[in-house]
């Protein structure tokens, strides 16, 4: 278990905060934003973890009564607001009770922390109820919104809050991080190169192969097409994956955008994701085939056949890649 310098090590907009505890300049609400998988809610936990502490040294320490009961989940002045029911959210009532509890005084004295993870999930009457609260925090009480979606919350709570906006990981940090788990460096590497940034989809795709098999079918059903006449065949290795389309437009953006930046940067491509003839491709024709891309995925939004869209796509590669071979 990290300290709170340890776990913002690596992030200067985390450090920040970590000084900001260490001088005792802590504002009394945050709210943490970014994509999901770069250590936000991580950080927000110890964060919570680090106010309650009563060891000495570095906080937490991971080893004093109020540690331990933190880790344990019988910590009185910790809150992770969740729904009692099958509900995703928590509703007004449960906020209110909540907010009833505050009022009152701390079970074990001292500091009070309140953690919402996926923030973006409280629905606008409970984001309401929470502003007067958050106005007028007592002395002593932390509020910890975290959200992947900051267009979610309501710009009263987001004045309220100190907005962090945690960025993406470089691949070379996400990379050594793998390393330290015990991944092979060019494991390591490859997984860094797809996560875009989100340590946490990097550790997912540990435990989860099921990446290599899309990306394999992404350069076959798609990146293979060099006319028309390919279409057939590479539609058909698409059947029946409509519910996989919103990963395959995603990894063939994320592949197109980096080719692209690679040509515009006259830098060599490295990779083996794409065949043999995508390296005759200019950036121009290159960029037309990202806004089909992108087209592709709002279509897919609107509820175009898969087929049919996935077709599309597959026409605009082939009209492409015919002027390269010419």
């Amino acid at each position: 278990m990290l300290s709170l310098k340890s776990c913002a090590a690596g992030s200067e907009t985390l450090l920040a905060i970590w000084r900001e505890f260490e001088e005792g300049k802590l504002a009394h609400a945050y709210l943490f934003t970014g994509e999901s998988g770069v250590g936000k809610r991580t950080f927000a936990r110890t964060l919570a973890k680090a106010l309650l502490c009563n060891g000495e040294g570095h906080k937490p320490c991971n080893a004093c009564r109020s540690c331990q009961r933190f880790e344990a989940g019988t910590h009185g002045n910790v809150y992770f607001p969740a729904p009692q029911s099958q509900k995703t959210t928590i509703s007004i009532v449960e906020m209110r009770n909540l907010i009833a509890e505050l009022g009152r005084s701390a079970l074990e004295g001292g500091r009070r922390v309140i953690v919402f993870n996926q923030a973006e999930k409280l629905s606008q009457p409970v984001q309401n109820s929470l502003l007067k609260t958050l106005e007028e925090a007592g002395e002593g009480v932390y509020f910890l919104l975290v959200t992947d979606n900051e267009r979610a919350i309501l710009p009263t709570i987001r004045s309220r809050c100190r907005t962090v906006r945690v960025p993406l990981w470089s691949d070379e940090r996400v990379a050594r991080e793998l390393m330290n788990r015990g991944q092979s460096a060019a494991n390591a590497k490859e997984l860094a190169s797809i996560a875009e940034g989100s340590m946490g989809k990097a550790v997912q795709m540990i435990h989860d192969d099921s990446w290599r098999e899309e990306r394999a079918l992404v350069r076959d059903a798609f990146l293979n097409v060099k006319s028309v006449q390919d279409i057939p065949a590479c539609s058909q290795l698409l059947k029946n994956k409509k519910e996989q389309a919103e990963t395959l437009f995603s990894i063939l953006e994320r592949e197109m955008r980096r080719l692209i930046m690679k040509k515009k940067t006259d830098a060599a491509y490295t990779g083996d994701f794409f065949p043999e003839h995508w390296k005759k491709a200019d950036v121009k024709s290159l960029m037309r085939i990202q806004d089909s891309i992108l087209r592709c995925k709002r279509y897919k939004a609107s509820n175009i056949g898969w087929t049919a869209n996935a077709e599309g796509l597959m026409q605009s590669i082939a009209e492409e890649a015919t002027k390269w071979q010419l």
